[in-house]
This record gives C-alpha cells, sequence and structure tokens, in this order.
C-alpha cells in the first residue's frame, strides 16, 4: 500500500492503478485498508479519466462501508465528488 501512495503522491496515477489491482494483499486486508486502496484507485481513474471505473471503485468502498464519505476537501473536487455522489446513487437504487 506504501508503494501505491507513494505513486500517487508522485501523480503517477497508472502506476498506482497497476501496483493496488496487482496487489493479491487488498482481499485479505482489514477493511479500513481494503477502503483505503478502493479510494486511491478510485482517485487514480478519476484522474487519468477513466470516471466509469472511478465509479466502480467507489461503489466497492460504499459496499464495505455504506456511511462512508469524502472529506469536505475531496467532496468538491469537480471530477470525484460527482462520480463519488453516482456510485452512492447508483447502490441506493440497486
Amino acid at each position: 500500500m506504501h508503494s501505491a501512495r507513494d505513486s500517487y503522491t508522485a501523480g503517477n496515477y497508472t502506476r498506482t492503478i497497476q501496483i493496488l489491482h496487482d496487489s493479491n494483499e487488498i482481499q485479505t486486508s482489514s477493511r479500513k485498508t481494503r477502503i483505503e486502496a478502493y479510494k486511491l484507485m478510485a482517485f487514480s481513474y478519476c484522474v487519468i479519466g477513466r470516471i466509469t471505473l472511478c465509479r466502480a471503485e467507489f461503489e466497492k468502498v460504499l459496499q464495505l462501508d455504506p456511511h462512508f464519505e469524502l472529506s469536505t476537501a475531496e467532496k468538491g473536487h469537480p471530477i470525484w465528488g460527482p462520480a463519488f455522489d453516482a456510485a452512492r446513487r447508483h447502490l441506493a437504487s440497486s
């Protein structure tokens, strides 16, 4: 998880996704770690313009924690704020 955070911080979003996607440990990690990983993947997908995949990762977060909320700053982001809201609406309508 540490290398994925470093990659994200460095602006290498495609690498972040690759690290997290290829990680075998995410599925066996704590709920908190899985939420962090899915959120980081969502942000990365949003930044590279893969909005459908971004929403799918946010849905994974919300399936683990239906009460999860983005921080105030994150909610205001023009890309992932709306993607998160769309994921919440999609799950609510399912």
